[in-house]
């Protein structure tokens, strides 16, 4: 008898929605809550990789590292995992990456090139699965007991990126976008402090840099 193969490198969605006993637009949930991320599995993708630089007060520019044929996973933004989920397809220009770095699908010639994901193509990576797993799991136990007042207060949680992410483009869809990029940078300052946290605004303007730039490049596309 073969062996039971105990752990693959990926999950589809079907599969996911099964072993969690969730439906799809509950996945698509969790996507836009920055709670999960989803990715896709691509063979020989022309993308190129490098890092995002402020070369003037709310101007950047990507720096390009490498360009190069790609084949594995790479993980799609919650805007554009939200829209291959309840659409069924969608395509993309970028893919998250960590920090100051951008991951973008490699334009080999004048015109745009996007990647087209389809919904039976999405996957859920291992270590992901684990992760959001050991989330969940932990939400069953019983929380401990509050510490007094002033007391047992440890470091302040991380800043959620994701979060960020989500809050803009629900802003942008609900508000429409604003006149300048520092307005938009002003307008998630306030949505950060409304929630107590205060992250450098020379991050924020990156962030905000990145979509300004997505939204620039999508309405570049649309017919005259």
């Amino acid at each position: 008898m073969a062996p039971r193969v105990l752990r693959k490198p990926c999950y589809g969605l079907a599969e996911i929605c099964a072993r969690w006993g969730v439906t799809e637009p509950d996945i698509a949930n969790f996507v836009v809550a920055g709670e999960l991320t989803l990715s896709v599995v691509v063979v020989r993708l022309p993308l190129e990789e490098g890092w995002i630089e402020e070369v003037d007060e709310g101007q950047f520019v990507n720096m390009p590292e490498q360009q190069r044929w790609f084949t594995g996973t790479l993980d799609l933004w919650p805007q554009d995992a939200w829209e291959v989920v309840t659409t069924g397809g969608h395509a993309v220009s970028s893919f998250r990456a960590d920090g100051d770095r951008y991951r973008s699908v490699w334009a080999r010639g004048d015109e745009p090139f996007d990647f087209l994901v389809l919904r039976e193509r999405l996957v859920v990576r291992h270590d992901e699965v684990e992760r959001f797993e050991a989330t969940q799991a932990a939400l069953a136990v019983p929380p401990a007991s509050a510490p007094a007042s002033g007391a047992g207060r440890g470091a302040p949680a991380r800043y959620d990126w994701d979060e960020f992410c989500c809050e803009a483009a629900v802003a942008l869809q609900v508000d429409g976008m604003p006149e300048t990029q520092a307005a938009l940078v002003r307008r998630m300052e306030r949505w950060f402090a409304g929630r107590g946290q205060f992250p450098d605004q020379s991050t924020i303007k990156k962030k905000v840099a990145l979509l300004w730039r997505r939204h620039a490049e999508a309405l570049a596309r649309l017919p005259a």
